[in-house]
């Protein structure tokens, strides 16, 4: 398979920005938009793919939602320090750190992430067991790093200084053979300026 175009990381950052303000949609008082998306596009050498998806603020939506997004939890406090991406401030709950953590976490790690306390309600217990079961399946089906070919970060407002040194730049200097390739879309939330497709043309419907 060829590598992820340009086309294809834009079209697949907005859909999953549509899916997401959908299932928000409910939450009064609160702006999806003012919250980062960003994909990790994985490309492994035996030409499978891979497409994980991290959101700045996860913790603000139930479990059962965020694991129906498919979005990835943040695993880096379980991370051996000589081994996470991130830094000690506020990095480690921005969206491109937490993609690498997860996909360079070890199986067992990813798996106890999708653990706690279930509800009392039979049909909603139910419910979450079963989401839990296919993000563990999933999470023990990510192929190991040493099967990486190529990685593409799709990230919707531009990375701050903190995340390229602390994750884009600790990711070059250990994996220099892997290809990491960044693609910023120039959102900018406190000046209201939207993200900036270059090879795509996205319609929004008023509410």
């Amino acid at each position: 398979m060829a590598e992820w175009g340009r086309k294809d990381a834009e079209m697949a950052i907005a859909l999953k920005r549509a899916e997401l303000n959908r299932a928000l949609s409910y939450k009064v008082n609160y702006d999806a938009e003012g919250h980062n998306i960003c994909l990790a596009l994985i490309r492994f050498k035996d030409n499978t793919i891979d497409v994980l998806t991290a959101y700045s603020n996860d913790s603000a939506m139930p479990e059962s939602i965020r694991l129906g997004l498919n979005l990835i939890p943040n695993l880096y406090a379980f991370m051996p320090k000589t081994e996470f991406f991130g830094c000690d401030g506020m990095a480690q709950f921005h969206t491109e750190p937490k993609l690498l953590n997860y996909l360079f976490a070890t199986p067992g790690i990813r798996q106890n992430a999708f653990s706690g306390n279930l509800p009392i309600n039979t049909f909603y217990k139910s419910v979450l067991e079963s989401q839990r079961e296919r993000a563990i399946w999933h999470s023990q089906h990510v192929k190991r790093p040493d099967d990486l070919a190529s990685v593409t970060l799709v990230t919707e407002i531009n990375c701050c200084s903190t995340c390229t040194e602390y994750s884009i730049n600790r990711f070059r200097n250990r994996f220099p053979n892997i290809p990491l390739l960044v693609i910023e879309l120039g959102k900018e939330v406190g000046k209201k300026l939207p993200v900036q497709f270059e090879k795509i043309s996205i319609s929004i419907t008023p509410k």
